[in-house]
C-alpha cells in the first residue's frame, strides 16, 4: 500500500446517506504514524488534485492506452472483491487472530476502493458522449438536473451543463423542459431567471418569486418583473409568490385581474399560491399602532382572482395573509388543495361562499385552515348540513379560538382523513372541540400536535379522542409538555394510568389521576370489574415519532413510559438542534428505549410518512 491514507468502506457503501444516531462500533487499532484515515469522497478529491484532467480530444494511441488501463484496473478490482468475500468467511479462533483478521479485511477493502476509484477516474475520459443521439443525451441531462437535492443546486447544475462544451450547451438549451421551473433567487432585474423563462419556450412554466428579509423587493421592481412575464402568463402552470410588503402583493393581484379581464388567451394555471410574509397585523385601510395604513400608489386593494374569469385547470389554491374578492372569483371550484392562512375574520369568505367552495370541490384532498376560514358566527352551526368530502386525506387546523374550532369542523365530514394537524390550540377551553372530534376521523394514521396544551378538566376528553384513532402510527410532536403527553399513557377503558407505570414514574412525570368524568368519558364498568382483563393503552399502533422543541426530560420520560407499558417507540426523528440539548445520560437512556434515533431536517417527509399516506 503506497498511499499514506486508509479508507474504510467499499464502493457499495460509498453513497450511503446516514441520518440515524451513531451506532457503537468495535474499537479500532491505532493507525501507524504517518497514516491517516479519510473518507471515500476525501480520497477521490485527493486523487483529482494529484492527477488533474483537462477535457480534450484524445489521440488514437491515448484512447487505446486508457482502455487498456481500464481493463486492467477493473479486472484487478473484481479479483480483490472476490478475494475479500472469501476472506470474510474465514473462521478465526483467538481474539488476537480476530483482531489481525479484521485489520486485514479493512486494509484489503481500502485497496479495492482505491482501485475502483482509479478505474472511475479514467474510464469517463474515453466515453463517447458526443456520439450519443440527441434524444438520449437530453434524457440523461434531465436525470441530472431533476435529481438535484435542492433548488439552488439545480440552478447551478443547469448553468454548468451549458459551460462544458458546445454540444452539451446546444443539447441543454434546446430542451425547454430543463428551464421551465424557475425560482427567482437572483436580484432585480432578474436577468438569469428571465433568461431561463425565455429558454423554456412555450412549455408550461412553474415559477416561484420571493424576496428575503435581507432583500425585500420594491413595488417598482416587482412591476417591471410582471411586465416581462406578461407574454408568458398564458402558459404559467404554477405560480408561487412570497413577498413582504403590501404594495408588490397588490401589484401581483392587479396584474392577474387585468390579464383575466383584457387578454384573449386562456390561462392554464393549476397551482396558485400567494404569501404575504410581512407583519400579519397590517391591513389596507386599518389603523396599526395609531397610524392608518394605506398602500402607496394603490387606491384599490380588493381584486377578484383572474379578473373574475373562470380557470378550470386551477386545482391548488393558497392564500396567506392576503384577501381577494371571494364572491366574484369563480375559479375556486374543483379544487384538490385549499389552504387559507392568517386572514382576519371580516376579510375571509362568507360562510355561504366557503361552503360553496367545499361543495364544488368533491375531490378535495387537502384542507388547511390556519387562522382563516368562513366569516360566520360560531354559534350558528346547527343550521347547515355537513358537506361530505370523501377524498380528503390531509386536514390542518391552526390558530382558532375555541368556539370557532368546533364550528369549522362541523361544516364537513371527511371519513378518509389520514393526516391531521392541530396547532396552537392553547390557553382556552377546547374541551367541546375535542369532544366533537371523538370518532369523527377514525382512519387517522399521522397526527401532528404543535403548541397544544391539555388542562386537567379536558384530559379525559383528550384520552377518548386519541383512542378514537386506532390506526394512528406516526405522531409529530412539537412544543408540548407533560400535560398532553400523559394522555398517551392511559387505559382508555378504565380511564386509569397504565398499571405498568410505577408510582415513582407517575410522580416524576406529573401524571394526574384524580379526574372528573362526563357521561361520554366515564370509565367502563365492565373493564373496571374484570380483574382478568389485560390493560390497554391509547394508540397501540403508535411506534414512530417526529419531535422538536420538547424538553429533553419530558421526552425521555415519555418514551420510557411507553416502553414500560409494552408498546415502545421504535423510531424517532429528531431535529439536530434538539439533540444538542440532551446530556450524555439522557441520550444514553433514549437509545436504550428506542431502536432507531434518526437526525433529520424538520419539514422533510420521512419514509414512514410517505408509506402511511400511500397506504390504501
Amino acid at each position: 500500500m503506497t498511499s499514506n491514507t486508509s479508507t474504510g468502506a467499499g464502493p457499495s457503501g460509498a453513497g450511503r446517506a446516514g441520518g440515524g444516531a451513531p451506532t457503537r462500533e468495535p474499537a479500532r487499532a491505532q493507525l501507524p504514524e504517518g497514516i491517516r484515515e479519510v473518507s471515500v469522497d476525501q480520497y477521490l478529491h485527493l486523487m483529482l488534485e494529484r492527477d488533474p484532467w483537462t477535457p480534450r480530444p484524445l489521440t488514437p494511441e491515448e484512447t487505446v492506452l486508457i482502455r487498456h488501463q481500464c481493463v486492467r484496473l477493473l479486472a484487478s478490482y473484481l479479483r480483490q472483491e472476490a478475494y475479500n468475500k472469501v476472506l470474510k468467511t474465514r473462521i478465526v479462533k483467538t481474539a488476537e487472530e480476530r483482531e489481525r483478521h479484521i485489520a486485514d479485511i479493512r486494509e484489503r477493502e481500502g485497496h479495492a476502493v482505491k482501485t475502483y476509484i482509479a478505474y472511475q477516474l479514467i474510464y469517463w475520459r474515453t466515453f463517447r458522449i458526443h456520439d450519443l443521439p440527441m434524444e438520449i443525451l437530453s434524457n440523461i441531462i434531465r436525470y441530472v438536473v431533476w435529481s438535484a437535492p435542492s433548488p439552488p443546486i439545480g440552478i447551478r447544475w443547469r448553468l454548468q451543463l451549458t459551460w462544458v462544451s458546445r454540444y452539451l450547451r446546444h443539447a441543454a438549451i434546446s430542451d425547454p423542459t430543463l428551464w421551465n421551473a424557475v425560482w427567482f433567487r437572483d436580484n432585480p432585474p432578474f436577468e438569469r431567471s428571465l433568461a431561463f423563462v425565455e429558454r423554456s419556450g412555450i412549455s408550461p412554466l412553474d415559477l416561484r418569486i420571493n424576496d428575503t428579509e435581507a432583500r425585500k423587493f420594491t413595488d417598482e421592481e416587482v412591476c417591471a418583473l410582471l411586465k416581462a412575464l406578461t407574454p408568458h402568463l398564458h402558459h404559467i402552470r404554477m405560480l408561487i409568490i412570497l413577498l413582504d410588503n403590501w404594495e408588490p402583493i397588490l401589484s401581483v393581484l392587479k396584474w392577474l385581474s387585468d390579464y383575466g379581464k383584457e387578454a384573449d388567451r386562456s390561462l392554464i394555471m393549476e397551482r396558485f399560491e400567494i404569501h404575504r410574509t410581512g407583519n400579519p397585523y397590517i391591513w389596507p385601510g386599518t389603523v396599526y399602532r395609531g397610524a392608518r395604513f394605506d398602500p402607496v400608489n394603490h387606491t384599490v386593494s380588493l381584486y377578484s382572482l383572474f379578473g373574475g374569469k373562470y380557470v378550470p385547470e386551477l386545482k391548488s389554491f393558497t392564500m396567506n395573509g392576503v384577501y381577494i374578492d371571494w364572491a366574484n372569483t369563480p375559479s375556486l371550484e374543483n379544487l384538490t388543495t385549499l389552504d387559507l392562512r392568517r386572514i382576519p375574520l371580516e376579510l375571509c369568505p362568507s360562510l355561504p361562499r366557503f361552503r360553496q367552495i367545499l361543495c364544488s370541490s368533491p375531490m378535495l384532498t387537502k384542507l388547511s385552515l390556519d387562522g382563516a376560514g368562513p366569516a360566520s358566527n360560531p354559534t350558528g352551526i346547527n343550521n347547515y348540513p355537513a358537506i361530505n368530502l370523501p377524498h380528503l386525506q390531509t386536514l390542518v387546523l391552526a390558530n382558532f379560538a375555541a368556539p370557532f374550532s368546533k364550528s369549522i369542523v362541523s361544516h364537513f365530514t371527511a371519513p378518509n382523513v389520514k393526516d391531521l394537524t392541530i396547532m396552537n390550540f392553547r390557553g382556552f377551553n377546547y374541551g367541546p372541540f375535542y369532544e366533537f372530534m371523538i370518532g369523527r376521523f377514525r382512519k387517522i394514521k399521522l397526527l401532528t400536535l404543535y403548541t397544544t396544551n391539555c388542562p386537567i378538566d379536558i384530559l379525559p376528553t383528550v384520552i377518548k379522542w386519541l383512542d378514537s384513532m386506532p390506526l394512528l402510527a406516526y405522531a409529530r410532536l412539537a412544543a408540548l409538555e407533560h400535560d398532553i403527553l400523559q394522555a398517551f399513557l392511559f387505559d382508555p377503558e378504565t380511564m386509569e394510568v397504565h398499571p405498568s407505570l410505577t408510582p415513582e414514574m407517575r410522580k416524576t412525570f406529573g401524571i394526574v389521576e384524580d379526574l372528573a368524568f362526563s357521561k361520554l368519558t366515564a370509565p367502563s364498568k365492565e373493564a373496571l370489574e374484570d380483574k382478568d382483563r389485560a390493560p390497554r393503552l391509547v394508540n397501540p399502533r403508535l411506534n414512530v415519532l417526529e419531535v422538536q422543541n420538547i424538553r429533553p426530560e419530558a421526552f425521555a420520560k415519555f418514551i420510557g413510559a411507553r416502553k414500560l407499558c409494552g408498546i415502545p417507540v421504535k423510531k424517532t426523528y429528531m431535529a439536530k438542534n434538539m439533540l444538542a440539548d440532551f446530556d450524555a445520560n439522557l441520550l444514553r437512556y433514549i437509545r436504550e428505549n428506542i431502536d432507531g434515533l434518526m437526525i433529520v431536517d424538520m419539514g422533510a417527509k420521512t419514509q414512514e410518512e410517505e408509506e402511511l399516506l400511500n397506504e390504501p
